[in-house]
Parts: structure tokens; C-alpha cells; sequence
């Protein structure tokens, strides 16, 4: 069981709380680089309330979002040749949060010295704007392949949910629940699988495995947790038509807004040699929760239909599950299973273990800092069909 102590420093995200200092160790995405043009865009990330912006020589900046001088919000703001300016009284911020211009002081004072504003390390990789909130120097932001690998990279934002983060990330990395949330959509996979989890050098690996229609063929699933956050699948090939090649691969962030919010960015990756046909609109802002509340079908018609439906959407199943939980769940109240959820509690342990780490003044796992080992990171996550022979290969057996 998690403890109400356990849950409590898992769950709060902001600086000097304890996975509050564990999430800054990581990079995030914040944004889409194409929609990111001449006007900044006010954002939020781990409580934080910043700024994001491209300069006019396109480079992308993350300042906070209060002006140093008078306090109006530069997302008000427009940028320069170098950096980005206060609507209100013109200072001029670059990307590391240097002053450079304080209109009606007079030439020689040294007020802009004496101001540093806070200002973050961001990157542009595979279609995505990343930042960087913890202390320097900084880690190298990971070249996972479904990034930096070659063929496309499709991205979006595909929604937000009033949860918190641990929540949604545990979502990604429960093989059970795929059975019973998307057995409407996915109706070959409504039977309970066979699951085994492994920890890996990034995170941890859930195995599935489930009978289908044929005798002796089985559907197989390994889905990454890429630490601090990242779900990682292969489900992305149901979107193809004549796929041929390396497998095409989805990739979810849960990415922390607040304690209680949190932002679904989706990257779906196709390598060079797969020539396969996107066989619908891959991407789509699908992660909307229905409306619960009590007595909702007779404030909304007078001949109610009770209950709930739910819209044969991935994303939409998910979120209508995440909505209807607390928006921090109280752990201490669960009752764990002893096979199902060993996922749960290894994913909560290596959390808690991250926490030791930074409060050991270690980094936590996941975080690179060698560029030989950063060159270029495959994630295998896939789904296929196998044979019960090719299955026991597998190792579901590996379940602690």
C-alpha cells in the first residue's frame, strides 16, 4: 500500500517539493515548433507560469512570465532581432534573461546589470519545443529514435486533463486496463492478458500477451515508461495501411502543468523504411473526459436515458477514466492486485528511489549526460502476433 506520506511526495510538482525536484531534472515539451511563429504564448509547466517565444533569427526562448521591471506578463509582449519585449514599458529580455534594453533609463546607469531575469534552456527536437527547469548544467535533452531518428514525426497536443500527472502516467503503463477501457475499440484485445514487467535503463517495460480468434496466435505487446514520463507503444501500426518495415511507435507525455492539470503531447513516429499509408487522421485532439456528476441525465432532459457513454476513442476512453478518479487519488485507500498491479508498484518505487537519488545529489534515471550515448536511442516497443513457441521466449514470467 502507498502510504498517505508516500503519495504526497509522489504527487506535488512544485519547486522544493520532492518529485518537484525530481521532474526538473528532465526536459519537457511545451509546444509545437511549427505553431510557434512571431507572438509569444503564455505557458505552465511543474506550477510555473512561463513564457515561451521564437526571436526574429527563429531561435525559441523560455523567460518567467512576470516582467522584472513593473510585472506585466510578456506574453503580451513582441519579439526582436535578440529577444523578446515588454509590451508595457518596453525592457528587452534574451534567451538567458539578460536585460538588454530599459527604455527611460538614462545611458549610463547599471540597473540592467543588476537584473537577471529567470530564464530556462530550451530545444527544438523531432517537431517539438523543449525546456528545462532544474539546476545547471543541464542534461543533454535524449535523442529517443521516435525524435531524432529518420522518416516522420507527426505531433500534437491531444488534450488536457484535471488530474495529476502520476495518475495519467500509471494509465500508460497498465496493460490490464486495456482489456476493459478499450474493449469496445480495440475488440480483439478485450481478453485479460498474460503480464510481466521489467526495469530497463530508461524506465520500465510492461509485456502482454492475449489469445486471439486463431488457436495458437497470440497478440503481443511490450509498452515503454520512458522515466520521468513518457508511455511508449506500438500500437501506432493500427493507424497503417500495408505497413512494411520497422514497425511505426506512439509516444505519450503526461506533462505536469500543476499538482491537479496536466498536458497530453503525442508523438507518432514512422521510420524511413516503412512505407506504409496513414490509413486515417492519425492524430486528433481526442482526449476529452465526458461529464460525470450526480443526477447529470435529468439536469440535462426531461425523458433522461441513464448512464454514460463513452466515445469509441482511445484517447477519449482515457480521459473519461482519469476524470471520473480525484484529481490527486488517495493510494492509501487502493487495494492492489498482486499480478495486475506489480506495474503500480514498481513505477511508485522507482519514483520514490528518483527522490533518493536527487536528494542524494545523484541524477535521477533516465537523465544523460554522455553525447556518445546520445546519439541516437532505440525504443523497441511493438505489438505483433505470435506463436505460443515464440511466446514463451518472451519472459512474462518476470513479474518483480
Amino acid at each position: 500500500m502507498t502510504t498517505v506520506a508516500e503519495n504526497e511526495a509522489l504527487t506535488r510538482v512544485g519547486a522544493g517539493t520532492p518529485m518537484g525536484e525530481v521532474l526538473r531534472r528532465y526536459w519537457w515539451p511545451v509546444g509545437i515548433s511549427a505553431d510557434l511563429k512571431e507572438k509569444p504564448t503564455l505557458i505552465r509547466l511543474l506550477g510555473e507560469d512561463l513564457v515561451l517565444y521564437r526571436d526574429r533569427q527563429r531561435r525559441v526562448g523560455v523567460l518567467g512570465a512576470l516582467c522584472s521591471h513593473r510585472r506585466a506578463n510578456l506574453c503580451l509582449g513582441s519579439t526582436t532581432e535578440r529577444g523578446l519585449r515588454c509590451r508595457y514599458h518596453g525592457w528587452v529580455y534574451d534567451a538567458t534573461g539578460r536585460v538588454l534594453e530599459t527604455p527611460g533609463e538614462p545611458p549610463a546607469s547599471a540597473l540592467a546589470d543588476r537584473v537577471q531575469h529567470p530564464a530556462y534552456p530550451a530545444e527544438e527536437l523531432g517537431g517539438l519545443v523543449f525546456v528545462y527547469l532544474g539546476p545547471r548544467p543541464a542534461p543533454l535533452l535524449p535523442r529517443f529514435d521516435f525524435l531524432a531518428g529518420e522518416g516522420e514525426h507527426r505531433v500534437k497536443i491531444t488534450g488536457f486533463a484535471d488530474c495529476n500527472w502520476l495518475q495519467a502516467v500509471e494509465n500508460g503503463m497498465d496493460p490490464l486496463h486495456v482489456s476493459y477501457t478499450h474493449g469496445p475499440s480495440w475488440e480483439d484485445l478485450n481478453a485479460t492478458p498474460e503480464m510481466g514487467f521489467e526495469e530497463t535503463e530508461w524506465g520500465l517495460v510492461h509485456k502482454a500477451a492475449r489469445p486471439t480468434r486463431r488457436p495458437g496466435i497470440y497478440n503481443y505487446r511490450e509498452h515503454h515508461l520512458l522515466l520521468p514520463n513518457i508511455s511508449s507503444g506500438g500500437s501506432a501500426q493500427r493507424m497503417l495501411d500495408g505497413p512494411t518495415g520497422t514497425p511505426p511507435t506512439s509516444h505519450r507525455w503526461s506533462v505536469p502543468i500543476d499538482d491537479t492539470h496536466t498536458m497530453m503531447v503525442r508523438v507518432l513516429y514512422k521510420p524511413a523504411d516503412n512505407h506504409g499509408t496513414w490509413n486515417a487522421e492519425p492524430l486528433v485532439a481526442g482526449w476529452k473526459p465526458i461529464r460525470i456528476e450526480p443526477y447529470l441525465e435529468y439536469k440535462l432532459s426531461d425523458t433522461p436515458t441513464l448512464g454514460y457513454e463513452i466515445p469509441r476513442v482511445i484517447a477519449a476512453e482515457d480521459a473519461a477514466v482519469m476524470a471520473s478518479m480525484p484529481p490527486i487519488v488517495d493510494r492509501e485507500h487502493e487495494n492492489l492486485l498482486t499480478v495486475g498491479d506489480v506495474g503500480m508498484r514498481w513505477i511508485r518505487n522507482m519514483y520514490l528511489q528518483a527522490i533518493a537519488d536527487v536528494q542524494a545529489g545523484r541524477d535521477p534515471k533516465g537523465t544523460v549526460r554522455d553525447p556518445a550515448r546520445n546519439t541516437l536511442i532505440p525504443v523497441p516497443c511493438y505489438e505483433q502476433e505470435l506463436t505460443a513457441d515464440a511466446l514463451r521466449q518472451r519472459n512474462l514470467a518476470t513479474v518483480s
